[in-house]
This record gives structure tokens, sequence and C-alpha cells, in this order.
């Protein structure tokens, strides 16, 4: 295959995207793809099995750390093609098929409250074989529930 062009590619990363189960699990759902800023946003609703605190309605620790690992590991992965350059495209997705986190920090400002969340991503370093990202999820008031920072190796 020979190397896709930005639309191709950006439709490649969104179909990524949509094959991963625990996505479609959770509902998240890419927004947004900036492969000039390597930003990425998705979103997803707050549904009855993503709760944690029942008598609250407030969404789950880990569903909110999901949230963060996998928007900073889909913009970690887009920063790691575009670092790798010229380098083969058979290659480029060998290392990328490899892509994994290896340390993530979360920061729980606010309980989880709220309709609709969305997570965004942006690059605060790309390397030759780490990444690292910042993420934030606001909910639907625009209200800051979490950050967080990761290291992804590719």
């Amino acid at each position: 295959m020979t190397e896709p062009s930005p639309s191709e590619f950006r439709e490649l990363v969104r179909s990524f995207f949509e094959q991963i189960p625990f996505n479609r699990q959770i509902g998240l759902e890419m927004r947004e793809l900036d492969l000039e800023q390597l930003t990425i946003s998705a979103s997803f609703e707050l549904r009855p099995e993503l709760i944690g605190n029942i008598w609250k309605n407030i969404l789950h620790g880990g569903v909110i750390a999901t949230a963060l690992d996998t928007v900073g590991g889909l913009t970690a992965m887009v920063a790691a093609y575009q670092r790798m350059g010229d380098v083969d495209w058979k290659e480029k997705t060998a290392r990328l098929s490899k892509l994994g986190t290896v340390d993530m920090r979360v920061d729980y400002l606010k309980p989880g409250r709220g309709e609709r969340f969305v997570c965004h991503g942006s690059i605060l370093r790309a390397g030759n074989k780490l990444v690292v990202t910042r993420m934030e999820l606001v909910n639907d008031q625009e209200e800051l529930i979490a950050t967080g920072t990761a290291t992804y190796l590719y």
C-alpha cells in the first residue's frame, strides 16, 4: 500500500478508532482530528452502565481514565506517524501497531456530573520512540472534570 493522502489518513484513523470494541462499549465517538495542530477530541453520553456512584449519578472514574487514555493514545499515534516522516508505510504501520501506554497520570478535578462528556487530546512532545500527550475531559457545561498526562511508546 502507498502512503495515504491527509484525507485518507484521517479516514483511516477514524475507522481504526471505530473498530475498537471498548470504544463502542462506552459509546466513545471521535469528533475532531486536526492533523496540523495534532489535536483530537472524542465524546460520549452518560449511560446507566457508566455510572460509578449510583446515589449521585456520577460517572465512574475508570470510564474517565479510559476516555483520557484512548484519546491520548490516538493523539500519540497520529504524532508518531507524522514524526516518522519518510519511513516506509509498511514499517510505519508495524511500529504504530505496537503503540502502548507506558505511563499515565489522571487528576480528577470534579465529580463526573453531566449528560455528555468531551475529551480533548494534544501533544506535549513527540520523540523517536516516545510521545507525551495532555488530555482534558469536560462535561456538557464546559466544566473541567479531569486532566491527564500520558506517555506512549511506539
